[in-house]
């Protein structure tokens, strides 16, 4: 069987190895640092589920780079969850609003992220 395809954009290194932790066995993952990198990763491979912080350390934002993926054809439907530390209403109401699927608040456990992710998949079929 093969690993659906996840792609995480996040900047700080500690969670980008807590990602890695908690994913890597059941899926397989790319781990993104900035803007640049989340566009050449579009650009090596298609991918079934998508990870994004919101506050990202470079141009653009993890709203902005959902904006951008609803925009493209082959992306317009795939599953996004947001984890962020940002846990305002406004903030999720302006996540939802691009185009996320589910908004989860930093610090999650791994029970959470695995379930939401399961989810988001269950809803697909």
């Amino acid at each position: 069987m093969n690993k659906k395809k996840l792609l995480i954009v996040e900047d700080d290194e500690l969670n980008q190895t807590i990602y890695k932790a908690i994913l890597s066995k059941e899926y397989e993952i790319k781990i993104c640092g900035d803007d640049e990198d989340f566009y050449a990763a579009l650009d090596e491979r298609e991918y079934d589920l998508f990870v994004m912080d919101l506050a990202l350390n470079c141009g653009k934002s993890g709203i902005d780079l959902i904006r951008e993926l609803r925009l493209m054809e082959k992306y317009k439907n795939t599953p996004v969850i947001v984890a962020s530390a940002f846990a305002y209403s406004k903030d999720r109401e302006i996540a939802i609003a691009a185009g996320t699927t589910k908004f989860i608040s930093k610090p999650f456990d791994k029970k959470t992220l695995l379930s939401e992710i399961d989810r988001c998949f269950k809803n697909l079929l």
